[in-house]
């Protein structure tokens, strides 16, 4: 390993990151094969492993965000100004998010029993809404990122 503890942070930082953004990815690709599966051919297991799995995920990669990549932009000089409302905003999302994600948990969960809480439709609905609002959020966070950790990397 580097003998630079300032870059070995770095690249334990953007491991971390990237490996929770494709946990995040994974988790959109599993809701959207749950979604498509409504009504008739849902796999029981995997709704319950996913109601299982979704709250942590997201509240970790939360974490990941705001303890370690948010300050690394507002320690910044050339993104701090422009990009401290922007950080100050997806935090405020994430409590939404948070919350749609233990939402999207129970119904989950409740298809997982073989009880579902909600129809079809309103199920697929929600689960769609949940996955792609997901990929919104891990696409414009890494477009922020990514290039700044590139950069602190390669110096």
């Amino acid at each position: 390993m580097n003998s630079n503890p300032q870059l070995n942070n770095i690249l334990e930082l953007k491991s971390s990151y990237e490996q929770i953004r494709l946990e995040q990815l994974a988790l959109c690709d599993v809701l959207e094969e749950i979604a498509d599966s409504l009504p008739y051919n849902v796999d029981e297991q995997i709704c319950i492993h996913t109601a299982k799995t979704i709250v942590p995920l997201i509240k970790r990669a939360h974490k990941i965000e705001r303890e370690n990549l948010f300050p690394l932009l507002q320690n910044n000089e050339k993104c701090a100004a422009n990009l401290t409302a922007i950080t100050e905003k997806i935090k405020k999302e994430h409590k939404i998010d948070e919350y749609n994600a233990e939402e999207l948990a129970e119904i989950l969960l409740s298809y997982g029993t073989g009880q579902p809480s909600h129809s079809a439709e309103a199920t697929g609905y929600v689960i769609r809404g949940f996955f792609e609002s997901l990929r919104r959020h891990i696409e414009f966070v890494h477009e922020i990122i990514n290039p700044v950790l590139q950069h602190k990397s390669t110096n």
